[in-house]
């Protein structure tokens, strides 16, 4: 991961529950960039969001993400987050979960690990352990995973009547929308955004067929490699924008930059 994170006097005046609330979500956020930089995974997908969109309830001994990039590469991880230190019954129990993995059809086996992301003097940090390989039958569509990834992220940007936009460093048109709250933009390719239904206007066949043709798609982007995003290693370097392989660019507001410059100085 780039770059030392720290506590900051903010999160130390938080009371043990609201705490463990942040914890919770930055081990998320660790296990996100872990996946993204470690494995090139950026379709990182909770697999609730996965079960929900199929209207399917969730096993409890599952783990909590599972991915892919291209057809090579899967992964499934059981995520923990914790304000201090961590024990050695939560990473077998971590262990544990992880290793219920469901398969991704027409992927090889995931790769499966415990990620625990914790303090340490202040300091985030992470470990994680692989467990012992179980083999299970082949259970997650791969188009519909697709699909759980990009819904939240493509329906937020369509809901607040969103622009059309070519950046320098990227030639490929983005529709992208401005989220007044988080003082932050989003943007998203729109050879993918067209791709992904709209539960309200799509019927269920078109939808299926829309699943299918975006799977097919974000291969064909993954197989290009880095030709596929023009200029995507300057953009990731950028103090202020971040364009993951996964096509989604975010962008932070001027509060963010002022809130960093006071943190630093």
């Amino acid at each position: 991961m780039r770059g030392v994170y720290s506590r900051s006097a903010s999160y130390n005046r938080l009371d043990p529950s609201e705490k463990s609330a942040v914890s919770f979500f930055l081990g998320q956020a660790q296990a996100k960039v872990f996946a993204h930089d470690f494995f090139g995974v950026s379709r990182f997908v909770h697999l609730d969001a996965y079960l929900t969109h199929l209207g399917t309830p969730r096993s409890r001994t599952r783990p909590d993400f599972i991915g892919f990039h291209g057809r090579q590469v899967a992964v499934a991880a059981e995520v923990k987050g914790r304000s201090n230190g961590y024990t050695d019954t939560l990473v077998t129990n971590a262990k544990k979960q992880a290793s219920n993995l469901p398969q991704i059809v027409g992927h090889p086996t995931s790769a499966t690990y415990a990620h625990v992301a914790y303090f340490n003097h202040g300091e985030w940090c992470a470990y994680l352990e692989d467990p012992p390989h179980q083999r299970r039958a082949a259970a997650i569509d791969p188009a519909m995973l697709t699909v759980a990834y990009y819904l939240p992220v493509v329906s937020a940007i369509r809901s607040r009547d969103p622009d059309n936009r070519r950046f320098e460093e990227e030639g490929t048109p983005y529709i992208t929308a401005y989220f007044v709250e988080a003082d932050l933009t989003v943007s998203v390719r729109a050879d993918i955004a067209k791709h992904v239904p709209v539960d309200d206007v799509d019927s269920p066949e078109a939808r299926t067929l829309k699943a299918s043709a975006l799977y097919e798609w974000v291969l064909r982007l993954d197989e290009t490699g880095p030709e596929a995003f023009a200029q995507q290693s300057a953009l990731e370097e950028d103090d202020v924008r971040f364009l993951g392989r996964d096509g989604v660019l975010v962008e932070l507001g001027p509060s963010w930059r002022e809130w960093n410059e006071r943190a630093q100085g």
